[in-house]
């Protein structure tokens, strides 16, 4: 993508200060590796005390250049040191493939490290992580910089060895995994995590972005009856058009008038909107979302009898990983698969708020401008465009366009077969597996021989990428194949034209097409880009637009059917439109999540707080004291003049409270008591309890059952918010607005989980005997 003005700005002001790091080369040449790591400590320890100065940072890159010319024999160029730059000032850093964005981190990272930062490098997958740390991390090392690799299947202490290095390479889930098991830990030397400072995110857009709709959960069985699905499904099966309304792009769907009298019908039920209706309310909207919006091969694939969900980005498979909230078992009822327990969940948090939390945050991609504004509003970051250190070789054909699919798969073979011919490799990209299967038949048919990577064989994709860019190779691939791995040429390829790269349609993100784009042409190499797509690809038939409507009826009844492509401008502005919407529609819906996400998020970051509070604490006699203080005030000093239906619940709570304990007066002569001192008695009595305890014991067992409580009740009201989230999207017919509704009763709801765990820990706390533990 060109840069625009603002970013040329940016740069200009950036390349004077790489250029004077390149200057100061000589600086560190004549000294030996104890002198190098002479010098990172003396950086360490002066930025304790002072700030770093501009010529302070030259130095220091100075001094990691050197090191990594040394090490893995590269000289960082002036637009490496330009994106580190950037990066250090906590923008993304969009960066052409193979321009070398990883020796870029290195800067960064060692900067960050002498500022006295914990630094995470966040990566796609293990295998970039490993390849990164055993490059970059020798140079680190070098320099006397502690670097370590965040693996999953790790022990607690493996863990706790890995946070205390100064770089750690990850993958986002791993270490927002760290972060949740941290917060379920019973005792404070069990958390594994040490402060969040930096991160840096390597594709930052494919984590920040496209991964920000999927939350990070841990979780364990959660016991229903899975037959319902099952039931649903049957019902689901039966309707009709009439029954219900979609809407693809929000992906909502909903029962309207003569849907909802035949779920009431099949299910026996006077109201699907009762209290008493909720199971089956869930369940019918589940099968639907997995009927109505949910395609195979598109967001999930069967494969051996499993449901494999598919990532939307990648194309890849995702083994191991569910649909939450009961989808999942939806999916598997809806393709006649077993349905699996559903799990129920212990703890989460959306990728977006987990790196929200970094006090400061950098990223590096190849393609971020076309979501600067996404960027911006949600990160506080802002996009820079890096110039390639060599001008880009590769030719940007106009997109091919013709009428009808079948026209459209004719000129892609023959397209590929000429190329394949003379040498030249070929990499075609598809957006499903659908797709990718159908051309694979084409070349199949006309006998081209082909490499297929696509969610069914994803386990062969570096193997298959690293053959791409092969003389006479043809590879057939879902959306970003290989992502992080650069497909290099044989030698003689250059003369052929370079990797010649085939989009088969148009994506619904305008950065999509440019990943593809992208795999050809690296540094400086030559290299071939066109789309061939139709008037009847999924992009411009979900197009809803009066205008193309018109225009699509008119080139269709004029199509002379030659097979030629249908080059018009108009087209072409059409397909960018409802790229442009669509991406809009995907960037409302990642905000309307985070907006809802924010709610939980808020909810979360207080019981996490009092829990490390709690852990903190060695001593609860007068929190003890206090919570079961209020309990009982909420317990027996009631308001005056209450209902008959409203006393019996307080009547009903005071036996719940004092029930199965020893406390020493009985239930009916406390009813004739004043109020007041009857909660003077309660308190009193626990105290003198409390006594009996030695200090230590009765503060392991206080610690133990808050904390046993408040984590099951978290649970239960997370699960309560899971429920409230599904339904709340009907107050929109009530002339409610939904988010506004689930902030107040999502309010209502934690304010019961937290009245809640109180008052069973303070029943809990009149049910101890010091009598029976001195004696046991």
């Amino acid at each position: 993508m060109r840069q625009n003005y603002d970013d040329r700005k940016i740069v200009k002001q950036y390349r004077e200060i790489a250029r004077q790091i390149v200057r100061k080369e000589g600086l560190y040449k004549n000294m030996d590796q104890d002198e190098l790591r002479e010098q990172t400590n003396f950086w360490r320890e002066k930025f304790k005390t002072k700030p770093m100065t501009e010529r302070d940072k030259i130095n220091i890159f100075a001094l990691a250049r050197e090191a990594a010319s040394r090490i893995i024999g590269l000289d960082a160029v002036v637009v490496q040191l330009i994106g580190a730059l950037v990066l250090g000032d906590g923008k993304v850093a969009e960066m052409k493939t193979g321009e070398g964005k990883t020796l870029m981190s290195l800067f960064v990272m060692f900067i960050e490290v002498m500022r006295g930062n914990r630094v995470h490098l966040v990566t796609a997958n293990e295998y970039l992580a490993r390849r990164d740390r055993e490059e970059i991390g020798q140079v680190l090392e070098y320099l006397g910089i502690s670097v370590a690799l965040n693996e999953s299947g790790l022990d607690k202490d493996q863990k706790k060895a890995i946070y205390t290095a100064d770089v750690i390479y990850g993958t986002a889930s791993e270490f927002g995994f760290d972060y949740l098991r941290d917060n379920m830990v019973r005792q404070k030397e069990d958390k594994v995590q040490s402060g969040l400072d930096f991160v840096l995110i390597d594709e930052a857009d494919s984590i920040l972005i496209d991964e920000a709709r999927t939350p990070l959960l841990i979780s364990d069985r959660k016991e229903e009856d899975l037959s319902l699905y099952q039931t649903a499904n049957e019902l689901v099966q039966t309707m009709m058009k009439d029954d219900y309304e979609i809407e693809e792009h929000k992906r909502f769907v909903w029962l309207n008038d003569a849907g909802i009298e035949r779920a009431q019908k099949f299910w026996g039920v006077e109201s699907l909107y009762s209290a008493e209706a909720q199971v089956e309310l869930r369940i019918t909207m589940l099968l639907m979302r997995a009927h109505f919006l949910m395609h195979k091969d598109k967001d999930y694939v069967v494969l051996d009898g499993e449901v494999l969900i598919i990532d939307p980005h990648t194309g890849r498979a995702l083994p191991g990983r569910r649909f939450n909230d009961g989808l999942h078992q939806a999916i598997e009822a809806k393709e006649g698969v077993e349905v699996k327990e559903e799990s129920r969940t212990l703890a989460t948090i959306t990728i977006q708020n987990y790196f929200r939390m970094y006090k400061r945050l950098s990223g590096m991609t190849g393609t971020a401008k076309t979501e600067e504004e996404e960027f911006r509003q949600i990160y506080n970051m802002d996009v820079v465009v890096i110039p390639t250190n060599l001008r880009v070789n590769r030719e940007d054909m106009p997109d091919d366009i013709f009428y009808t699919k079948k026209e459209k798969g004719r000129a892609i073979v023959y397209e590929v077969s000429w190329r394949y011919e003379k040498g030249q490799p070929t990499l075609i990209g598809t957006s499903s597996i659908k797709s990718n299967e159908w051309i694979s038949s084409l070349l199949d048919a006309a006998g081209i021989p082909h490499q297929v990577l696509n969610a069914k064989n994803h386990a062969q994709e570096a193997e298959i990428i690293a053959k791409a860019g092969k003389r006479g190779m043809v590879t057939l691939a879902t959306n970003m194949a290989g992502r992080g791995t650069d497909i290099k040429l044989d030698p003689d390829v250059h003369k052929l034209g370079g990797l010649a790269v085939i989009g088969t349609e148009r994506h619904e993100s305008r950065r999509i097409d440019l990943q593809l784009m992208g795999r050809s042409g690296r540094r400086g190499d030559p290299g071939f880009s066109k789309f061939m797509i139709s008037l009847e690809d999924d992009l411009l038939e979900q197009f809803e637009s009066k205008s193309w409507e018109k225009l699509s009826t008119k080139l269709k009844r004029k199509a002379p059917r030659d097979g030629k492509p249908v080059n018009s401008r108009k087209i072409h502005s059409v397909i960018v439109d409802a790229q442009k919407r669509l991406e809009g529609a995907n960037y409302d819906i990642r905000k309307d999540l985070l907006s809802y996400d924010e709610v939980i998020d808020l909810q979360r970051k207080m019981v996490y707080k009092e829990r490390d509070q709690l852990l903190e604490r060695n001593k609860l006699g007068v929190s003890s004291e206090k919570i079961l203080r209020e309990v009982a005030e909420y317990s027996f000093i009631h308001p005056l003049e209450l209902e008959e239906e409203e006393l019996e619940k307080y009547y009903s709570r005071q036996k719940e409270l004092l029930g199965g304990t020893k406390f020493p007066i009985s239930f009916d002569q406390v009813t004739l008591m004043d109020p007041v001192e009857v909660v003077e008695e309660i308190v009193a009595w626990h105290k003198k309890e409390r006594n009996k305890f030695p200090v230590e014991t009765i503060t392991a067992i206080e610690k133990e059952v808050y904390l046993n409580l408040m984590d099951q009740m978290w649970v239960m009201h997370l699960d309560a918010m899971v429920q409230l989230r599904e339904g709340i999207h009907l107050r929109a017919y009530g002339q409610q607005d939904p988010l506004v509704m689930y902030q107040k009763e999502g309010a209502q709801l934690f304010e019961k989980f937290q009245a809640d765990y109180h008052f069973y820990f303070a029943h809990a706390l009149l049910e101890l005997d010091p009598d029976g533990l001195i004696q046991g």
